[in-house]
Protein backbone atom coordinates (compact mmCIF):
# COMPACT_ATOMS: atom_id res chain seq x y z
CA UNK A 1 0.00 0.00 0.00
CA UNK A 2 1.31 3.43 -0.95
CA UNK A 3 1.23 4.98 2.53
CA UNK A 4 3.08 2.03 4.09
CA UNK A 5 5.92 1.85 1.58
CA UNK A 6 7.70 4.78 3.15
CA UNK A 7 8.55 5.55 6.74
CA UNK A 8 7.30 9.11 6.41
CA UNK A 9 4.10 10.21 4.72
CA UNK A 10 4.37 13.82 3.53
CA UNK A 11 0.99 15.56 3.36
CA UNK A 12 0.67 19.07 1.93
CA UNK A 13 -2.18 21.12 3.34
CA UNK A 14 -3.02 24.21 1.29
CA UNK A 15 -5.45 26.34 3.26
CA UNK A 16 -5.70 29.71 4.95
CA UNK A 17 -5.54 30.30 8.68
CA UNK A 18 -6.49 33.95 8.33
CA UNK A 19 -10.20 33.21 8.83
CA UNK A 20 -12.14 31.24 11.40
CA UNK A 21 -13.27 28.76 8.76
CA UNK A 22 -9.68 28.21 7.66
CA UNK A 23 -8.46 27.69 11.22
CA UNK A 24 -11.26 25.22 11.88
CA UNK A 25 -10.45 23.26 8.71
CA UNK A 26 -6.79 23.19 9.74
CA UNK A 27 -7.74 21.91 13.23
CA UNK A 28 -9.85 19.15 11.70
CA UNK A 29 -7.03 17.94 9.48
CA UNK A 30 -4.59 17.98 12.39
CA UNK A 31 -7.02 16.16 14.67
CA UNK A 32 -7.12 13.28 12.19
CA UNK A 33 -3.37 13.50 11.58
CA UNK A 34 -2.86 12.90 15.30
CA UNK A 35 -3.90 9.30 14.72
CA UNK A 36 -1.35 8.75 11.95
CA UNK A 37 2.11 8.29 13.46
CA UNK A 38 4.03 8.72 10.22
CA UNK A 39 2.20 11.76 8.82
CA UNK A 40 4.14 15.00 8.40
CA UNK A 41 1.73 17.80 7.51
CA UNK A 42 3.30 20.60 5.49
CA UNK A 43 1.28 23.80 5.69
CA UNK A 44 1.25 25.91 2.53
CA UNK A 45 0.28 29.59 2.38
CA UNK A 46 -1.27 31.22 -0.71
CA UNK A 47 2.01 32.98 -1.53
CA UNK A 48 4.04 29.79 -1.25
CA UNK A 49 1.57 27.89 -3.37
CA UNK A 50 1.60 30.55 -6.07
CA UNK A 51 5.37 30.14 -6.18
CA UNK A 52 4.77 26.46 -6.99
CA UNK A 53 6.61 25.28 -3.89
CA UNK A 54 5.20 21.75 -4.15
CA UNK A 55 6.44 21.41 -7.72
CA UNK A 56 9.87 22.60 -6.60
CA UNK A 57 10.00 19.83 -4.01
CA UNK A 58 9.06 17.26 -6.63
CA UNK A 59 11.74 18.56 -8.97
CA UNK A 60 14.35 18.21 -6.22
CA UNK A 61 13.39 14.60 -5.63
CA UNK A 62 11.48 15.14 -2.38
CA UNK A 63 8.38 12.95 -2.34
CA UNK A 64 4.88 14.30 -1.78
CA UNK A 65 2.38 11.59 -0.85
CA UNK A 66 -0.92 13.49 -0.74
CA UNK A 67 -2.42 16.97 -0.92
CA UNK A 68 -5.47 18.67 0.61
CA UNK A 69 -6.61 21.96 -0.96
CA UNK A 70 -9.21 24.25 0.59
CA UNK A 71 -11.60 26.74 -0.98
CA UNK A 72 -9.20 29.66 -1.45
CA UNK A 73 -7.01 27.62 -3.79
CA UNK A 74 -9.37 26.69 -6.61
CA UNK A 75 -7.28 27.90 -9.55
CA UNK A 76 -4.01 26.57 -8.12
CA UNK A 77 -5.69 23.26 -7.40
CA UNK A 78 -6.88 22.88 -10.98
CA UNK A 79 -3.41 23.53 -12.38
CA UNK A 80 -1.60 21.32 -9.89
CA UNK A 81 -4.07 18.43 -10.16
CA UNK A 82 -3.72 18.34 -13.95
CA UNK A 83 0.09 18.51 -13.75
CA UNK A 84 0.55 15.76 -11.15
CA UNK A 85 -1.93 12.94 -11.86
CA UNK A 86 -0.03 10.43 -9.72
CA UNK A 87 -0.54 12.22 -6.39
CA UNK A 88 -3.74 11.48 -4.42
CA UNK A 89 -5.61 14.71 -3.69
CA UNK A 90 -8.70 15.87 -1.85
CA UNK A 91 -10.38 19.17 -2.57
CA UNK A 92 -12.05 20.73 0.49
CA UNK A 93 -14.92 23.12 -0.31
CA UNK A 94 -13.61 23.60 -3.86
CA UNK A 95 -16.33 23.30 -6.54
CA UNK A 96 -16.11 20.14 -8.65
CA UNK A 97 -15.75 22.15 -11.85
CA UNK A 98 -12.39 23.46 -10.59
CA UNK A 99 -10.70 20.13 -11.32
CA UNK A 100 -10.60 18.05 -14.48
CA UNK A 101 -9.05 14.95 -12.96
CA UNK A 102 -11.83 12.44 -12.43
CA UNK A 103 -9.96 10.75 -9.57
CA UNK A 104 -9.89 13.78 -7.28
CA UNK A 105 -11.94 13.22 -4.12
CA UNK A 106 -14.16 15.96 -2.71
CA UNK A 107 -15.40 17.12 0.69
CA UNK A 108 -18.02 19.87 0.45
CA UNK A 109 -20.12 21.87 2.85
CA UNK A 110 -23.87 21.19 2.64
CA UNK A 111 -24.92 24.57 1.26
CA UNK A 112 -28.55 23.54 0.91
CA UNK A 113 -28.78 22.81 4.64
CA UNK A 114 -27.48 26.29 5.38
CA UNK A 115 -30.28 27.81 3.29
CA UNK A 116 -32.93 25.64 4.94
CA UNK A 117 -31.77 26.39 8.47
CA UNK A 118 -31.73 30.13 7.82
CA UNK A 119 -35.26 30.02 6.40
CA UNK A 120 -36.55 28.01 9.36
CA UNK A 121 -35.13 30.51 11.83
CA UNK A 122 -36.62 33.54 10.07
CA UNK A 123 -39.98 31.91 9.36
CA UNK A 124 -40.29 31.00 13.04
CA UNK A 125 -40.16 34.74 13.72
CA UNK A 126 -43.41 35.10 11.77
CA UNK A 127 -41.76 36.83 8.80
CA UNK A 128 -43.57 36.54 5.46
CA UNK A 129 -40.94 38.23 3.31
CA UNK A 130 -37.47 36.73 2.85
CA UNK A 131 -34.50 37.91 0.79
CA UNK A 132 -31.01 36.74 -0.13
CA UNK A 133 -27.93 38.90 -0.67
CA UNK A 134 -25.22 37.35 -2.80
CA UNK A 135 -21.46 37.58 -2.56
CA UNK A 136 -19.11 39.64 -4.69
CA UNK A 137 -16.69 36.75 -5.24
CA UNK A 138 -17.60 35.05 -8.52
CA UNK A 139 -15.56 31.94 -7.63
CA UNK A 140 -17.94 31.21 -4.76
CA UNK A 141 -21.06 31.31 -6.94
CA UNK A 142 -21.54 27.55 -6.62
CA UNK A 143 -21.70 27.84 -2.84
CA UNK A 144 -24.13 30.72 -2.80
CA UNK A 145 -26.32 29.08 -5.45
CA UNK A 146 -26.96 26.12 -3.15
CA UNK A 147 -27.69 28.39 -0.19
CA UNK A 148 -29.94 30.73 -2.15
CA UNK A 149 -31.96 28.01 -3.89
CA UNK A 150 -32.71 26.08 -0.68
CA UNK A 151 -33.54 29.34 1.13
CA UNK A 152 -35.92 30.37 -1.66
CA UNK A 153 -37.61 26.96 -1.83
CA UNK A 154 -38.20 26.92 1.94
CA UNK A 155 -39.73 30.40 1.74
CA UNK A 156 -42.02 29.65 -1.19
CA UNK A 157 -43.20 26.35 0.35
CA UNK A 158 -44.72 28.30 3.25
CA UNK A 159 -46.25 31.00 1.05
CA UNK A 160 -43.66 33.64 1.95
CA UNK A 161 -42.34 35.97 -0.73
CA UNK A 162 -38.73 35.87 -1.92
CA UNK A 163 -36.42 38.38 -3.56
CA UNK A 164 -32.69 38.58 -4.20
CA UNK A 165 -30.04 41.28 -4.35
CA UNK A 166 -27.59 40.56 -7.17
CA UNK A 167 -24.33 42.47 -7.18
CA UNK A 168 -23.71 44.78 -10.10
CA UNK A 169 -20.27 43.54 -11.09
CA UNK A 170 -19.29 47.08 -12.06
CA UNK A 171 -19.76 48.03 -8.39
CA UNK A 172 -17.82 45.17 -6.88
CA UNK A 173 -15.61 47.51 -4.85
CA UNK A 174 -18.46 49.53 -3.34
CA UNK A 175 -22.15 48.68 -3.67
CA UNK A 176 -23.26 50.25 -0.37
CA UNK A 177 -25.60 52.87 -1.83
CA UNK A 178 -27.13 50.41 -4.30
CA UNK A 179 -27.70 47.94 -1.48
CA UNK A 180 -29.23 50.62 0.78
CA UNK A 181 -31.62 51.64 -2.01
CA UNK A 182 -32.67 48.01 -2.53
CA UNK A 183 -33.23 47.52 1.22
CA UNK A 184 -35.42 50.63 1.40
CA UNK A 185 -37.77 49.12 -1.21
CA UNK A 186 -38.25 45.75 0.51
CA UNK A 187 -41.63 44.81 1.99
CA UNK A 188 -41.27 45.09 5.76
CA UNK A 189 -40.61 43.37 8.05
CA UNK A 190 -38.17 41.23 6.07
CA UNK A 191 -35.66 38.50 6.92
CA UNK A 192 -32.37 38.39 5.00
CA UNK A 193 -29.82 35.62 4.54
CA UNK A 194 -26.39 36.90 3.54
CA UNK A 195 -23.88 34.69 1.76
CA UNK A 196 -21.47 35.01 4.70
CA UNK A 197 -20.78 37.13 7.79
CA UNK A 198 -18.69 39.67 5.92
CA UNK A 199 -21.56 40.28 3.51
CA UNK A 200 -24.00 40.49 6.42
CA UNK A 201 -21.83 43.18 8.00
CA UNK A 202 -22.22 45.21 4.80
CA UNK A 203 -26.00 44.75 4.97
CA UNK A 204 -26.07 46.05 8.54
CA UNK A 205 -24.11 49.14 7.47
CA UNK A 206 -26.47 49.62 4.52
CA UNK A 207 -29.50 49.36 6.85
CA UNK A 208 -28.07 52.17 8.96
CA UNK A 209 -27.56 54.21 5.80
CA UNK A 210 -31.18 53.55 4.76
CA UNK A 211 -32.41 54.29 8.32
CA UNK A 212 -33.94 50.85 8.72
CA UNK A 213 -34.22 49.40 12.22
CA UNK A 214 -32.67 46.02 13.04
CA UNK A 215 -34.34 43.72 14.04
CA UNK A 216 -37.73 45.49 14.03
CA UNK A 217 -37.81 46.04 10.26
CA UNK A 218 -34.94 43.92 8.95
CA UNK A 219 -33.64 40.70 10.49
CA UNK A 220 -30.29 39.41 9.25
CA UNK A 221 -28.56 36.02 9.27
CA UNK A 222 -24.94 35.49 8.23
CA UNK A 223 -22.89 32.34 7.67
CA UNK A 224 -19.59 31.17 9.24
CA UNK A 225 -20.09 32.52 12.80
CA UNK A 226 -16.87 34.49 12.61
CA UNK A 227 -16.94 35.97 16.11
CA UNK A 228 -14.64 38.85 15.20
CA UNK A 229 -17.38 40.04 12.85
CA UNK A 230 -20.51 38.81 14.60
CA UNK A 231 -19.67 40.31 17.99
CA UNK A 232 -18.47 43.65 16.62
CA UNK A 233 -21.48 44.65 14.48
CA UNK A 234 -24.29 46.77 15.86
CA UNK A 235 -26.50 44.99 16.52
CA UNK A 236 -24.56 41.75 16.91
CA UNK A 237 -25.05 39.28 14.08
CA UNK A 238 -26.95 35.99 14.11
CA UNK A 239 -24.95 33.44 12.13
CA UNK A 240 -25.00 29.83 10.98
CA UNK A 241 -21.85 27.96 11.96
CA UNK A 242 -20.85 25.20 9.52
CA UNK A 243 -18.85 22.35 11.00
CA UNK A 244 -15.61 23.32 9.23
CA UNK A 245 -13.53 21.27 11.63
CA UNK A 246 -15.53 18.18 10.70
CA UNK A 247 -14.89 19.00 7.05
CA UNK A 248 -11.13 19.10 7.62
CA UNK A 249 -11.26 15.82 9.52
CA UNK A 250 -13.23 14.15 6.72
CA UNK A 251 -10.80 15.44 4.09
CA UNK A 252 -7.83 13.93 5.93
CA UNK A 253 -9.74 10.68 6.48
CA UNK A 254 -10.61 10.50 2.79
CA UNK A 255 -7.02 11.17 1.76
CA UNK A 256 -5.81 8.46 4.13
CA UNK A 257 -8.11 6.00 2.38
CA UNK A 258 -6.63 6.93 -0.99
CA UNK A 259 -3.10 6.54 0.35
CA UNK A 260 -3.86 3.12 1.84
CA UNK A 261 -5.31 1.62 -1.33
CA UNK A 262 -3.37 -0.27 -3.97
CA UNK A 263 -6.26 0.10 -6.40
CA UNK A 264 -6.60 3.04 -8.73
CA UNK A 265 -8.17 5.95 -6.80
CA UNK A 266 -11.90 6.25 -7.29
CA UNK A 267 -13.64 9.62 -7.14
CA UNK A 268 -15.44 10.07 -3.85
CA UNK A 269 -17.58 12.87 -2.49
CA UNK A 270 -18.55 13.58 1.09
CA UNK A 271 -20.56 16.38 2.63
CA UNK A 272 -20.58 17.86 6.11
CA UNK A 273 -23.24 19.93 7.77
CA UNK A 274 -23.92 22.59 10.37
CA UNK A 275 -22.54 22.74 13.87
CA UNK A 276 -24.88 25.38 15.30
CA UNK A 277 -27.17 28.30 14.60
CA UNK A 278 -25.92 31.08 16.88
CA UNK A 279 -28.63 33.65 17.44
CA UNK A 280 -27.73 37.19 18.38
CA UNK A 281 -29.46 40.56 18.39
CA UNK A 282 -29.92 40.88 14.61
CA UNK A 283 -32.85 38.42 14.81
CA UNK A 284 -33.97 38.88 18.40
CA UNK A 285 -37.12 40.97 18.67
CA UNK A 286 -36.71 42.22 22.23
CA UNK A 287 -39.28 44.50 23.85
CA UNK A 288 -39.65 46.35 27.15
CA UNK A 289 -37.05 45.41 29.76
CA UNK A 290 -35.54 42.80 27.46
CA UNK A 291 -34.91 45.49 24.86
CA UNK A 292 -33.06 47.61 27.41
CA UNK A 293 -30.90 44.63 28.30
CA UNK A 294 -30.21 43.93 24.62
CA UNK A 295 -29.15 47.54 24.07
CA UNK A 296 -26.90 47.39 27.13
CA UNK A 297 -25.28 44.17 25.93
CA UNK A 298 -24.66 45.73 22.53
CA UNK A 299 -23.07 48.78 24.15
CA UNK A 300 -20.81 46.59 26.29
CA UNK A 301 -19.76 44.36 23.37
CA UNK A 302 -18.65 47.43 21.42
CA UNK A 303 -16.99 49.27 24.32
CA UNK A 304 -15.64 46.45 26.51
CA UNK A 305 -12.03 47.53 25.86
CA UNK A 306 -12.72 50.94 27.40
CA UNK A 307 -12.81 51.47 31.14
CA UNK A 308 -16.61 51.32 31.28
CA UNK A 309 -18.54 50.22 34.36
CA UNK A 310 -22.16 49.80 35.41
CA UNK A 311 -22.66 53.54 35.90
CA UNK A 312 -21.34 54.39 32.43
CA UNK A 313 -23.55 51.72 30.82
CA UNK A 314 -26.63 53.15 32.57
CA UNK A 315 -25.66 56.70 31.57
CA UNK A 316 -25.20 55.69 27.92
CA UNK A 317 -28.76 54.30 27.86
CA UNK A 318 -30.28 57.19 29.77
CA UNK A 319 -31.52 55.17 32.76
CA UNK A 320 -30.56 54.90 36.41
CA UNK A 321 -28.11 52.32 37.67
CA UNK A 322 -30.86 50.83 39.82
CA UNK A 323 -33.15 50.38 36.78
CA UNK A 324 -30.60 48.67 34.60
CA UNK A 325 -29.47 46.35 37.40
CA UNK A 326 -33.09 45.38 38.05
CA UNK A 327 -33.77 44.66 34.37
CA UNK A 328 -30.60 42.56 34.04
CA UNK A 329 -31.55 40.38 36.99
CA UNK A 330 -35.08 39.94 35.62
CA UNK A 331 -33.96 39.02 32.10
CA UNK A 332 -30.54 37.39 32.55
CA UNK A 333 -30.45 36.39 36.21
CA UNK A 334 -27.17 38.25 36.74
CA UNK A 335 -25.94 41.78 37.30
CA UNK A 336 -24.52 44.17 34.72
CA UNK A 337 -21.01 43.83 36.13
CA UNK A 338 -21.05 40.05 35.74
CA UNK A 339 -22.29 40.32 32.14
CA UNK A 340 -19.54 42.83 31.32
CA UNK A 341 -16.94 40.53 32.89
CA UNK A 342 -18.16 37.62 30.76
CA UNK A 343 -17.85 39.70 27.57
CA UNK A 344 -14.31 40.72 28.49
CA UNK A 345 -13.27 37.18 29.35
CA UNK A 346 -14.74 35.84 26.10
CA UNK A 347 -12.57 38.30 24.22
CA UNK A 348 -9.55 37.33 26.31
CA UNK A 349 -10.05 33.71 25.24
CA UNK A 350 -10.48 34.77 21.61
CA UNK A 351 -7.20 36.71 21.65
CA UNK A 352 -5.40 33.85 23.36
CA UNK A 353 -6.58 31.46 20.63
CA UNK A 354 -6.05 33.71 17.64
CA UNK A 355 -3.00 35.85 18.47
CA UNK A 356 0.40 35.59 20.14
CA UNK A 357 0.05 38.90 21.97
CA UNK A 358 1.51 38.95 25.51
CA UNK A 359 -0.86 38.70 28.44
CA UNK A 360 -0.34 42.28 29.60
CA UNK A 361 -1.36 43.52 26.13
CA UNK A 362 -4.46 41.30 26.09
CA UNK A 363 -5.41 42.57 29.56
CA UNK A 364 -5.19 46.18 28.39
CA UNK A 365 -7.11 45.50 25.15
CA UNK A 366 -9.94 43.79 27.06
CA UNK A 367 -10.47 46.47 29.69
CA UNK A 368 -8.51 44.99 32.62
CA UNK A 369 -6.27 47.34 34.59
CA UNK A 370 -4.06 44.58 35.99
CA UNK A 371 -2.74 41.51 34.13
CA UNK A 372 -2.18 39.81 37.49
CA UNK A 373 -5.84 40.26 38.39
CA UNK A 374 -6.84 38.97 34.95
CA UNK A 375 -4.69 35.84 35.32
CA UNK A 376 -6.23 35.11 38.72
CA UNK A 377 -9.79 35.74 37.47
CA UNK A 378 -9.20 33.59 34.37
CA UNK A 379 -8.05 30.61 36.43
CA UNK A 380 -10.94 30.95 38.90
CA UNK A 381 -13.45 31.15 36.05
CA UNK A 382 -12.15 28.53 33.62
CA UNK A 383 -10.04 26.25 35.81
CA UNK A 384 -6.83 26.67 33.80
CA UNK A 385 -4.10 29.25 33.43
CA UNK A 386 -4.02 31.54 30.43
CA UNK A 387 -0.81 29.87 29.28
CA UNK A 388 -2.38 26.39 29.38
CA UNK A 389 -5.44 27.66 27.51
CA UNK A 390 -3.26 29.14 24.78
CA UNK A 391 -0.97 26.10 24.42
CA UNK A 392 -2.87 22.99 25.57
CA UNK A 393 -1.06 19.62 25.63
CA UNK A 394 -0.94 18.27 22.07
CA UNK A 395 -3.22 15.33 21.16
CA UNK A 396 -1.52 11.95 21.27
CA UNK A 397 -1.92 9.32 18.61
CA UNK A 398 -2.45 5.63 19.13
CA UNK A 399 1.23 4.98 19.79
CA UNK A 400 1.88 7.96 22.02
CA UNK A 401 3.32 10.24 19.34
CA UNK A 402 1.87 13.28 17.64
CA UNK A 403 1.81 14.59 14.10
CA UNK A 404 4.36 17.09 12.94
CA UNK A 405 3.49 20.34 11.24
CA UNK A 406 6.24 21.48 8.94
CA UNK A 407 6.37 25.15 7.99
CA UNK A 408 7.96 25.99 4.68
CA UNK A 409 11.43 27.37 5.11
CA UNK A 410 11.99 25.74 8.48
CA UNK A 411 12.14 22.46 10.28
CA UNK A 412 9.43 20.38 11.85
CA UNK A 413 7.37 22.29 14.37
CA UNK A 414 5.90 20.26 17.21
Amino acid sequence: MRAQKQNTCNICLATSRGTKSGRDRFSGVMRYAASRRNWVVRFMTPKQLSMNAIASDLASGEHIDGVIFSSLFGCEFMRFADSHPGIPMVRLDIPSDCATRSSVATVMIDNSEIGRQAARLLLRKGLRHLAFVDNINIFEDIHQTGRRDAFREAALETGASFTEFVVSRELVADDMEELADWLSRLPLPCGILAYNDSRAQTIIDACHLARLDIPEQIQIVGVDNDEMICESTFPTLTSIQPDFERGGYMAAQLLDGLLSSDAAPQPAERTYGIKAVVERASTQDAKGGARLVTQAMEFMRINFASRIDVASVAAALGVSRRTIEKRFREVRGEGVGMALRRIRLDNVRRLLRETDRPIYTIANECGFDSPIYLMSLFKRTFGSTMGDFRSPPPPKNREGGRPRVEKRGGGNVS
